[in-house]
């Protein structure tokens, strides 16, 4: 897990790519020349899926055809510990995906990828991942990318961004959610 070449297909790689700095051999970058909010597509591949759980935005990847890029085992490997955390925090609040909450923790521990049935099972739980992915970032896209025009107005609506998305969190109802996770 996170320790391979990832492809993403679809749509949302054109957003992608507005979201982060792209390197030198991106042939359609000039077609994406705005302000970057991350440095690489890694970057974006640890917070976008809480952004996408955090809006419910899940978003089935598209073909090739409709838009490509990939992340290199390597950075994968140097960012594996946040990537873990974050699938594992995935795994353990997405209800949706999966209602019975044993089956949410079991998923969230476990790694292994001994069998073909682990493999797939690894695989769905990627699956959910990248949906959230790809949902976060759409709401990225459209939240700052959409509204700006110039580097001010970039960094501008980052910071309301960051400021409204502060504001949504409850930090009473977090309290209550984990207690009530744990106790039970």
């Amino acid at each position: 897990m996170f320790d391979h070449d990832i492809s993403i297909n679809g749509p949302q790689v054109g957003q992608l790519k507005d979201l982060c700095e792209l390197a030198g051999n991106v042939p359609d970058a000039a077609e994406h020349n705005n302000y970057k909010i991350f440095k690489a597509y890694v970057d974006a591949y640890v917070l976008c899926p809480l952004i996408g759980y955090h809006y419910s935005r899940r978003l089935k990847p598209g073909s090739q055809k409709d838009g490509h890029i990939g992340i290199r085992a390597n950075e994968l490997i140097s960012r594996s510990r946040e990537l873990k955390f974050i699938y594992q925090i995935l795994m353990l609040i997405d209800e949706d995906s999966e209602p019975d909450k044993d089956k949410r923790i079991y998923r969230a521990f476990n790694f292994s990828e001994k069998t073909k049935e682990d493999q797939e099972f690894i695989r769905n739980n990627m699956a959910i991942y990248n949906e959230y992915f790809l949902g976060g970032v759409e709401v990225l896209h459209q939240e700052i990318v959409e509204k700006c025009t110039d580097i001010d107005s970039y960094e501008r609506r980052i910071f309301e961004y960051v400021k409204q998305f502060n504001e949504e969190q409850d930090p009473e109802a977090l309290k209550a959610s984990i207690n009530s996770f744990l106790n039970k």
